[in-house]
């Protein structure tokens, strides 16, 4: 069974235990009381309350060189 706890770091509320009612306990904590230090296996976190170390970046990854054409739709 999966339980509540204090994150050492944080504050905020993280878990113990099994691993398998994660989605359950993660409802029931308050919006905004939930630690990111540690990850919610299986629960689908809303991008409001990610860690924004964890986000990737605004841009994505490098983009390929372009030809003359998709240049000049870029214009």
């Amino acid at each position: 069974m999966c339980f509540r706890v204090d994150c050492k770091q944080c504050g905020k509320y993280s878990w113990g235990g099994c691993g398998k009612h994660l989605s359950t306990l993660y409802a029931s904590i308050d919006k905004g009381k939930h630690c990111m230090c540690r990850s919610w296996p299986a629960v689908v976190v809303p991008s409001d309350e990610k860690d924004p170390k964890q986000l990737p970046p605004p841009h994505g990854p490098p983009s390929a060189p372009t030809s003359g054409k998709e240049k000049s739709l870029l214009q």
